[in-house]
């Protein structure tokens, strides 16, 4: 009921079956009772927990009632018999990772050690039942070994031992085979592939699980789907500074997007985003007006994959500058060093001919007569053999990953 006592109601439809009381016909009256119950608990969406005295349950409940009759006035009161939900998150349940448990040889038959975890910043994350960043693995297969890129994890199987999730980088989403029991329709793959995120609450099955409602994202780094139990996800009133309407909030709950305007930086200022919650991140997503759309930061990263990695001859690269190279500027790199570790600054650019950056004296995109390429030590010059073994390499793993899928 509303404020004035008035009934409200919602339309018959499924993206409002969270709002039902569900009933069937050939249970009991005490088993549909406890089945909603469970339900509200698990996934609370307009309802409030409280706290009250165990041995004066009626008593308690009738004071409770009262308060709630005048919100403002018993606030203070009201917050201290309320439950943070908060402090009962799915982080706070699991802990982090008991390092006891962890078998450190599984890790380094993948050619991986805990300082080099721990070093690159991954171990914290991995601790906190997080994903690791992409991170270089080995797999050997047969005679060879296979080097490429992967998300780790650590996850607990169905026997409750801890285990090594590896994630491994995708050619592209398989959104045309079945996903946990859902087969995706073209408006599914059409925002998958465009937004990152499936834009409504699918129900999954696991393997060897119960079926449940769940958000599903594409992790942008390896092209996994990702769901995430949609009760795992608060859906706040109000985000920096701007309270949602009732008609965000639900909107946010069944997985759609919604624009937020006026929203406060830490900065002071204000500024406007679209929201949706994904999965990958296990919460929501901000996206701006000049946000770079998902399919197309997918292609950048593939031609990342494909040549142009985050360091160029010791020089690390920001994504605005591997982003630049993607797209054909030239770009001054100064304090590069050789093989032969002989310093050097240069004009580079992108070859996606020969998949290889090319060094220049100067500035090619300038008219100033035919560009002179910088000549590099012993060691560059195997740069465009190198190369070309990428490629090699990289039909390869695409190869190997049709395979293992």
């Amino acid at each position: 009921m509303d404020s004035q006592g008035n009934i409200k109601t919602v339309e018959p439809l499924d993206a409002n079956s969270r709002h039902f009381m569900k009933f069937r016909k050939n249970d009991s009256l005490f088993k549909n009772f406890i089945e909603n119950l469970s339900k509200q608990f698990k996934d609370p969406f307009h309802f409030g927990l409280y706290r009250i005295v165990a041995d004066k349950v009626e008593a308690s409940v009738n004071v409770l009632w009262e308060m709630l009759q005048k919100p403002e006035e018993n606030e203070d009161t009201i917050k201290l018999m309320q439950v943070n939900l908060e402090e009962y998150s799915l982080k706070e349940q699991l802990g982090k990772v008991d390092e006891t448990r962890i078998d450190w040889e599984e890790l380094s038959a993948i050619g991986l050690s805990r300082e080099q975890l721990l070093d690159s910043g991954n171990l914290e994350k991995m601790l906190s039942w997080g994903k690791s960043n992409l991170v270089p693995i080995t797999i050997p297969f047969g005679d060879r070994t296979i080097y490429t890129e992967a998300r780790l994890a650590f996850r607990e199987n169905a026997e409750g031992n801890l285990t090594l999730a590896i994630h491994t980088i995708r050619k592209e989403p398989k959104l045309d085979y079945p996903f946990m029991g859902v087969q995706f329709t073209g408006e599914d793959k059409t925002n998958l592939l465009t937004t990152g995120n499936l834009r409504r609450i699918a129900e999954v099955t696991p393997k060897n699980g119960e079926p449940f409602q769940a958000f599903v994202s594409i992790d942008p780094l390896t092209n996994e789907l990702v769901a995430l139990k949609s009760n795992r996800v608060r859906i706040p009133t109000e985000i920096k500074g701007v309270t949602l309407s009732q008609q965000q909030q639900e909107d946010l709950a069944n997985g759609k997007a919604i624009t937020v305007e006026g929203m406060q930086a830490k900065s002071g200022k204000t500024f406007d985003a679209t929201l949706q919650i994904n999965a990958e991140k296990r919460g929501i997503e901000f996206k701006f007006a000049d946000s770079v759309k998902f399919s197309e930061a997918q292609n950048i990263r593939t031609r990342q994959q494909q040549g142009i990695s985050s360091k160029i001859c010791g020089v690390e690269l920001s994504e605005k500058q591997q982003q630049a190279l993607n797209k054909g500027r030239t770009l001054y790199i100064r304090n590069m060093t050789d093989k032969a570790r002989q310093p050097f600054s240069a004009y580079v650019r992108f070859d996606t001919q020969e998949n290889r950056p090319r060094f220049y004296r100067w500035n090619p995109d300038k008219k100033q007569g035919k560009a002179e390429t910088v000549s590099m030590a012993e060691g560059h010059k195997t740069q465009v053999a190198l190369s070309l073994n990428t490629v090699e390499f990289i039909i390869y793993i695409l190869a190997l990953d049709e395979l293992i899928w």
